[in-house]
């Protein structure tokens, strides 16, 4: 299965410190989409999609595992960016962002 729209809305962090994907009404089963069941549109938040998702023609690209787990970087890094300290002036992180 790839959830398709891992975003930062929609890691929930537990009271206990465990974390919870949710939001899963966008998912495909990875059988489904190899055998063309279904029609593969891009769906998710854009600033935390798979580059190569991004840079195909919107029906041309097809979602692997890895596309979730490269999400999962890129929300870690824009964690990393807006939670902890570091030397960026607020605009300069802004147009980073």
């Amino acid at each position: 299965i790839v959830h398709r729209d891992i975003s930062s809305g929609n890691i929930l962090i537990t009271a206990m410190g465990g974390g919870l994907l949710i939001d899963w009404d966008l998912c495909k089963k990875l059988k489904d989409i190899r055998e063309g069941q279904g029609h593969i549109e891009r769906t998710g938040t854009w600033q935390f999609m798979a580059a190569h998702l991004l840079l195909v023609p919107t029906r041309g690209a097809i979602p692997h595992r890895g596309d979730d787990l490269e999400s999962f970087f890129y929300i870690l890094v824009w964690i990393a960016l807006r939670y902890m300290k570091h030397d960026f002036f607020k605009n300069t992180l802004i147009d980073m962002l």
